[in-house]
């Protein structure tokens, strides 16, 4: 009788140790594939500085987005919708920001969104 509950106890404990590294190993699986990498593609200096980052993760596919602020890690972000150039021509006004893309569309930024708090 003494081996059947040495066999129960080390069923027990293989199964609480498969357990604890099946969950290991699935949330190390899940970071890697929706963890975003981010490069910086494009850097307009001025006020504010414009930084265009290509986003991708092997999930998610690549995004492009417009940094504006005063280091590359830190601003107002805007996302470019895709299909549209990723070197955006940049209007500084004394309202706002105006991306410019090649194929006509435009994006405005308030100087609220990115001066201030931020």
């Amino acid at each position: 009788m003494d081996t059947t509950r040495k066999g129960c106890l080390l069923n027990v404990l293989l199964f609480v140790g498969g357990a604890i590294l099946g969950t290991a190993l699935t949330a190390t699986a899940a970071v890697i594939l929706f963890l975003p990498g981010s490069t910086t593609t494009s850097t307009d200096e001025g006020s504010p500085n414009v930084y265009v980052k290509e986003r991708s993760s092997l999930v998610g596919g690549t995004r492009h987005e417009v940094w504006l602020g005063r280091t590359a890690d830190y601003g107002h972000v805007v996302v470019i919708p895709n299909g549209w150039d990723t070197t955006p021509e940049v209007d500084r006004r004394p309202e706002g920001v105006e991306l410019r893309f090649d194929n006509g569309g435009r994006i405005f930024v308030p100087e609220s969104s990115y001066v201030g708090g931020r």
